[in-house]
């Protein structure tokens, strides 16, 4: 059995699923503390079936949002810094105050990995100790070129680490974009968010060993997938938008429609998804108008319209998540699904993913075949990494892309991968399950 749980300060809820029945409707536990209500409703989930609860995934994202950022300090690496106040980055003005001070480093490289300057090491350990002393304990450095080299962020991250090893340390080149300011808002917010997710696995590991010690624990993810819970220490950033995805699967999956269409109906407005192999559509960042974008690989939910173009030979889902239902849908829409909890469904259900996503240089197309090939194997070892069955591990996106500017001999590749722990037919994954009725 596997239970899909949605946390917030002060409440949680729950929906436990055996395969993709639902065993136990959803549930909703209140309480003057966030850690008292886990408790709660883990103590009535133990009651009701005992020990046979295995995996617990959690979506953590709307408590990520409501907490306090944590104090961060910005490294910075480029061969130079900003000429004046108009070329230097801006953060969105809600990650902003975070900001305790930036650093400029000299270094940084090119599209090709080769140094546009030296790291200058020696200035940085020099004022290394004054920065230390200071209460701030998060560090987010990002360097011009990590996408394609990742030594300035490492030699400088393991200079910080040298002095004080209980530093929380996020590096740019772990969020993958071609846009500095993208990869440094990413860094900066992943940072501040880091003491959180430290909290709320405590939180969840002590509630899980008193109840369930034997279940597996993890956490949604912004891309429909989950990650072991111990991974949300080290990339928050990834479980804050979470619950989009988790509606998309979970519409998805009770449906039984691993490749199609979603329609979500909800009170501000209506948005549409498409799933592909069992798992939302994605994209590699997640656009905030002018502002810096987030560099997390998320689930794609684009506004529908009047304009929006019926897809031919590709099934649709339409969900209707508004508090009154007796209405009319918008755009003459007709529900063909009116469960309301289908964001913990998609937790319940969601697979192990894992991403790859880089640059890489080629000579010609039997190259950049074995190019995309390698980031293939690399992509299911990662996801065997984290737990899956190698034989159930499927590679659900495989692109190459080609790099503005004019940059022969180098691609963008970006490949996911996914699957599950067990190969029991009775706790398989949507796409396992497509795999074998095709």
């Amino acid at each position: 059995m596997r239970v899909g749980l949605q946390l917030r300060e002060t409440g949680c809820r729950t929906v436990v699923l055996e395969g993709r029945t639902v065993l136990a409707a959803a549930r909703e536990v209140e309480a003057a503390r966030l850690s008292d209500a886990l408790d709660s409703s883990f103590s009535a989930l133990r009651r009701e079936f005992g020990s046979d609860i295995e995996e617990i995934t959690a979506d953590v994202g709307r408590v990520l949002e409501q907490r306090q950022l944590g104090k961060v300090l910005a490294v910075r690496i480029s061969p130079r810094p900003p000429a004046d106040a108009f070329h230097a980055t801006v953060l969105p003005a809600q990650v902003e105050p975070a900001l305790t001070q930036v650093v400029h480093v000299t270094g940084g490289h090119d599209l090709r990995g080769r140094p546009l300057a030296r790291l200058d090491l020696e200035g940085f350990l020099a004022d290394l100790p004054a920065l230390l002393a200071s209460d701030v304990r998060n560090v987010a450095i990002t360097s011009v070129g990590s996408t394609a080299s990742k030594d300035h962020e490492t030699r400088i991250a393991d200079a910080i680490l040298s002095l004080d090893s209980e530093m929380r340390i996020s590096i740019s080149s772990d969020f993958f974009s071609s846009v500095f300011r993208d990869r440094d808002y990413t860094a900066i917010l992943n940072s501040s968010l880091m003491e959180s997710g430290e909290e709320l696995v405590a939180m969840l590991e002590t509630a899980s060993r008193r109840y369930f010690p034997q279940a597996l624990l993890s956490f949604a993810k912004n891309d429909g997938g989950r990650s072991p819970l111990p991974w949300l220490t080290a990339v928050p950033v990834h479980g804050l938008r979470a619950e989009t995805a988790m509606g998309l699967l979970g519409a998805a999956t009770l449906a039984g429609v691993p490749e199609g269409e979603v329609i979500l109906s909800t009170d501000a407005g209506v948005g549409v998804g498409r799933t592909r192999k069992g798992l939302p559509v994605t994209r590699s960042l997640i656009s905030q108008g002018f502002e810096a974008g987030l560099a997390s690989n998320s689930a794609i939910l684009e506004p529908f319209t009047v304009q929006h173009a019926i897809p031919v030979g590709i099934p649709s889902v339409i969900v209707d998540l508004r508090g009154i239902q007796q209405d009319p849908m918008p755009f003459g829409l007709v529900a063909t699904l009116r469960e309301k909890h289908i964001a913990l469904v998609g937790s319940a259900v969601a697979p192990l993913t894992a991403w790859i996503d880089r640059l890489e240089t080629f000579n010609g197309p039997a190259d950049l075949q074995r190019v995309q090939n390698q980031a293939e194997e690399d992509a299911r070892s990662a996801a065997v990494q984290l737990g899956v069955s190698p034989e159930q591990a499927q590679i659900i996106e495989s692109n190459v892309f080609a790099l503005p500017y004019g940059n022969p001999g180098i691609v963008r590749v970006r490949v996911q991968a996914a699957g599950d722990r067990s190969t029991n037919t009775e706790k398989v994954l949507p796409l396992h399950r497509r795999r074998e009725a095709s």
